[in-house]
Parts: C-alpha cells; sequence; structure tokens
C-alpha cells in the first residue's frame, strides 16, 4: 500500500481544498532558466518499503525543452490511480525545482487549483537516488508572516499559502538554505529504472 499511498500523496496534497500546498505566483527558477532536466527523463519507481507492494513509477516524459509531462502510476491499482501533471524545471547542482499543475486525477481534468504552480523541490544523492518534497505549509507562512519572503499567508490554520514575490527574489530565496528548509520531509524517494 505504501506505493499506492506515495501517488495518491501527490495527487492529495495537489487537490484537497482548504489544503492545498504553498504556491508560487511565479515558477521557481526562471533566472536560472527552465528547462527539461535531462536527468529526470525516463521512469523511476520508488523504494520499497516494508509494507510495499510494488512501488511508485512516475514517468517523466519531455514535452518541448521546457516542459515535463509526468504520470504517477502505482504498480498495483486501478485505472482512477493514475496521477498526470505538467511540470517545468530548474536545476542548481544536485538539486532543482519543479513546478507543478495538475493535468488529471482519477480519471478527470483538474480544474479546481489555485492560479500560480507547486514548487517542488527534487535531489540527487551520490547514488543517483532522486527524492521530492513540496513546501510545508506552516513553515512558508511562518516565513511570509516574518518578511522573508513576499506573499499571502492567510489566517492560522486556515488559507493557502502564496509567495509572491519577483523572479530573481523568488529564485535567490528558494535556493538559499533558509527557503530549502520551507520544504518538508520528502513525500517520494526513487531510483531510475533501466
Amino acid at each position: 500500500m505504501t506505493g499506492l499511498r506515495t501517488a495518491l500523496a501527490l495527487c492529495a496534497a495537489l487537490i484537497l481544498a482548504g489544503c492545498y500546498p504553498p504556491t508560487t505566483s511565479r515558477p521557481v527558477g526562471t533566472t536560472a532558466g527552465l528547462r527539461n532536466d535531462p536527468a529526470l527523463t525516463g521512469t523511476w519507481r520508488t523504494l520499497p518499503l516494508a509494507d510495499d507492494r510494488g512501488g511508485t513509477y512516475f514517468h517523466f516524459l519531455p514535452e518541448g525543452d521546457d516542459r515535463f509531462v509526468v504520470a504517477v502510476v502505482p504498480a498495483h491499482g486501478e485505472a482512477g490511480d493514475l496521477v498526470v501533471a505538467t511540470v517545468s524545471s530548474a536545476r542548481y547542482g544536485r538539486f532543482g525545482f519543479l513546478n507543478a499543475r495538475l493535468l488529471e486525477t482519477a480519471g478527470k481534468r483538474e480544474s479546481e487549483q489555485p492560479p500560480g504552480t507547486v514548487p517542488i523541490l527534487y535531489r540527487f544523492d551520490a547514488k543517483g537516488v532522486l527524492s521530492l518534497a513540496m513546501m510545508d505549509e506552516d513553515a512558508t507562512k511562518a516565513a511570509i508572516r516574518a518578511h522573508k519572503i513576499a506573499g499571502s499567508a492567510g489566517k492560522a490554520g486556515t488559507d493557502d499559502a502564496t509567495i509572491t514575490a519577483d523572479s530573481r527574489t523568488l529564485d535567490k530565496f528558494l535556493s538559499s538554505p533558509a527557503g530549502q528548509a520551507l520544504f518538508a520531509k520528502p513525500f517520494g524517494v526513487m531510483k531510475k529504472v533501466d
């Protein structure tokens, strides 16, 4: 069930009303240049855990030079478990950012999303293992309220956080240690399928 939970974690995190992950009004990485990271292209499988029934596959399919379509497919499940998103990427050495927008979940197109994109931090370790993490809602709201980055934090325990900083400020902050600290524990840790 862990593989299915991994796929559904991305879906649920991106679509739950009132609990949408933090977004940015501009894509992260525009000053570095948004282009497909060739290291992501292909199929990735989540690393097995004790209760895993086969893992989850993340298929990064290039669409032009500056965007991927990502299909998230559990090894065991139903057609309705498929999640499809469009992402752009910007790489900063061993880490980078994906800017995600859902296209389809549970067999239907996703139209109820806030504007902007969901930033996802991705990292490669020395062995080529890829991890994906989304921003922590409370930490992001705290950074906005402390004026570390411009945005809208809403009320405590309600509303979604949106970072509205200009592109240069956004990229500089999120690529810094303080910005990367806003990202929660990875929701996906995976190896490339040969």
